[in-house]
């Protein structure tokens, strides 16, 4: 919605995206009522990195389609260590990831369809820290042609 393209904007003039190329982004300011949502058309031209910070309590949820279709190479999900429950298409389709920082996300218990799908140049995922997702469903890492390590403790 505008009001988020509006805070996006208002970051950005903030110095929140410098010559570094990361766009460092406050969680709670994205997450309305206690769901973090962030898309790909409000990621600044020349972005190859985001960084979410600020863990807080009340963001429990990813949104749908987070980050989709994006062409950031680096993820760091600092700032999500409270959630539980991740959406469907989760970075699904960012052609240019190669690098995404699960390591927050251990209180996920569930995690929506297509998660990761379709990252052609990420190479290795690490999933030690999903000790509470019992299920995920046979999209997940879908299509990704790099992918060569997949490290994880529970055989998910």
């Amino acid at each position: 919605d505008a009001s988020t393209r509006e805070k996006v904007g208002e970051l950005i003039k903030k110095g929140s995206f410098g010559s570094d190329r990361i766009l460092r982004l406050d969680t709670p300011t994205f997450a309305d009522s206690g769901c973090l949502e962030f898309r790909n058309e409000w990621i600044p031209e020349g972005v190859l990195s985001i960084l979410f910070t600020n863990p807080n309590p009340s963001v429990t949820s990813v949104a749908p389609n987070f980050l989709a279709l994006s062409n950031i190479t680096c993820v760091d999900l600092l700032g999500l260590q409270y959630v539980t429950s991740v959406g469907h298409s989760f970075l699904k389709g960012c052609c240019s990831l190669i690098a995404v920082d699960l390591s927050s996300l251990q209180h996920v218990a569930h995690i929506g369809s297509s998660f990761l799908a379709k990252c052609n140049l990420l190479e290795t995922v690490d999933l030690r820290t999903f000790e509470k997702v019992t299920r995920i469903d046979n999209t997940f890492l879908f299509k990704c042609s790099s992918l060569k390590t997949v490290s994880n403790t529970k055989g998910l």
